[in-house]
């Protein structure tokens, strides 16, 4: 596993928005560790735990539909029902959520394993865009990508035919991905640089990226995009002052933090914090609450006025339910 000594770099400025806060609902799950959230269209909220379960919360019972064998992160439904999971060892994997038959869709690119797959996307002609985060971290140790802000997550495409392409590299901790409703463009969650990028397919500028939102004011982790358009992005951690005062200056500085014992390292408050925006890039949403049940929500999802939250480090599912007017515009 490669590693990477502390870069300088300059974190924009923070945004500041009003929040709000919502009444949390919470409901359990068999173990911790619901990394992303998928809603289907029956209203089925599905997840993947960290002892290798994906399971189905259903309003009257909890089922498990498989295990991965390793660390699943990302969700992602097909067009004929079955799940691609996004898994921290094993790679790029296809679920059969009625037989709980698993197979390997991209576990290697160019003969080198693939490591830290986090999302994924699929498009209706079948191209399957995803998303790894780091090639220095691993599950239990990322906070040592954030510390020397190492950069490089990719962004890859497997072809309908199979073919597997890195379209970047260098990307800073590539975590949630979407795709925009037309198919013009990918939006990429960049988690240790607090921003939300597009990298556009179509037209003129196919190839090329374009800032979505920049200066978020947390670590966002997944993405997902409602029905009434709205890009939903978790943000289980807010941004840290020392940490931002420590990046453009020498990376000395952070590889002297770097070997402190982890206790001693900042801790993210227990606070729930989502945001959402609309295509234009413009805050919409910005639900910022407590419950002792629930902290460092990893992924949010939402249906029918209806948000669903999940937690890398929790055992619980939440939900929140919305106004029905967008009363909590900033």
């Amino acid at each position: 596993m490669a590693s990477q000594r502390p870069v300088r770099w300059r974190p924009p400025p923070k945004s500041r928005a009003a929040s709000v806060a919502l009444p949390v609902s919470v409901f359990p799950l068999p173990a911790a560790g619901g990394e992303d959230i998928l809603i289907e269209p029956s209203g089925s909220v599905v997840t993947g735990l960290d002892n290798g379960d994906i399971v189905r919360l259903e309003p009257s019972r909890t089922t498990v539909l498989g295990n991965t064998g390793g660390r699943p992160l990302g969700i992602e439904a097909e067009a004929d029902g079955t799940l691609l999971i996004c898994d921290h060892d094993k790679g790029l994997l296809r679920l059969d959520p009625n037989g709980g038959r698993l197979s390997a869709v991209v576990d290697a690119v160019k003969n080198a394993r693939l490591r830290f797959c986090s999302n994924a996307v699929v498009c209706p002609d079948g191209t399957i865009y995803f998303t790894t985060s780091s090639d220095s971290a691993t599950w239990d140790d990322y906070q040592a990508d954030v510390i020397r802000h190492a950069a490089s997550g990719r962004l890859i495409r497997l072809s309908p035919r199979g073919e597997v392409t890195v379209l970047a590299r260098g990307l800073a901790f590539a975590n949630g991905l979407e795709l925009a409703p037309d198919g013009s463009f990918l939006l990429v969650a960049e988690t240790i640089a607090y921003r939300i990028r597009k990298f556009w397919l179509t037209g003129t500028r196919a190839g090329t990226w374009s800032d979505f939102v920049t200066g978020l004011p947390g670590f966002p982790d997944n993405i997902s995009l409602s029905e009434s358009g709205l890009l939903w992005v978790a943000l289980p951690a807010p941004r840290m002052p020392v940490l931002d005062f420590l990046l453009p200056r020498a990376p000395a500085l952070r590889s002297l933090v770097l070997m402190l014992p982890q206790a001693l390292h900042p801790k993210p408050p227990s606070i729930i914090w989502v945001q959402a925006y609309d295509l234009d890039g413009r805050l919409v949403h910005n639900v910022k609450t407590k419950h002792r049940h629930l902290s460092f929500v990893t992924a949010a999802a939402e249906r029918h006025g209806a948000l669903w939250l999940a937690s890398a480090r929790r055992d619980v599912l939440a939900r929140i339910d919305l106004p029905a007017a967008r009363g909590l515009r900033s």
